[in-house]
């Protein structure tokens, strides 16, 4: 058990944790654009469209365009080179058929899977360690974290560029 004096340190000590864990996901996205010879906004790109069609939630150009940061002219550059490349392609199956979508190939689904699954393997197995009632309190800090972060980032991009 922290006495209550520790606190703030073992906080400042979570706090750095999490911020190390970020700059690994980081170089982790670095290694999967090297070990598919794309640049890092391609492959930052390729992850964004893979994860978001894993949850249902196909992307736009634009949508992805605010998702990783690029105008829609550097975008759609981008998009040429994936396409090319054979890591996506678009698509127009909106009802809206101006409406493009972007969607993954098999090709990249393959080397994301085989570059990325044996660590969501040793990451389940890490979590698995713990006890349900340890799972509920990283479950429960992890959604405070992200929602503070999330808050404040939009408040930051209002400043930054308000509407």
């Amino acid at each position: 058990m922290t006495d209550g004096a520790s606190r703030p340190k073992q906080r400042q000590r979570l706090l750095a944790g999490l911020t190390a864990f970020g700059s690994a996901q980081n170089e982790l996205l670095r290694l999967f654009a090297r070990s598919n010879r794309m640049h890092l906004s391609d492959a930052a790109a390729v992850v964004q469209i893979i994860e978001h069609e894993d949850q249902g939630r196909l992307l736009t150009p634009a949508r992805l365009a605010e998702r990783i940061g690029l105008s829609p002219g550097a975008t759609s550059i981008l998009l040429s080179r994936l396409e090319t490349g054979g890591f996506i392609q678009r698509t127009r199956e909106h009802a809206d058929r101006r409406v493009v979508t972007l969607r993954s190939t098999t090709s990249i689904n393959d080397a994301a899977d085989a570059f990325f699954e044996p660590l969501a393997q040793q990451l389940d197995e890490a979590l698995a360690a713990l006890d349900g009632d340890e799972i509920d309190t990283l479950e429960r800090t992890i959604g405070l974290l992200r929602s503070v972060l999330e808050s404040y980032v939009h408040a930051a991009a209002q400043e930054i560029e308000p509407d």
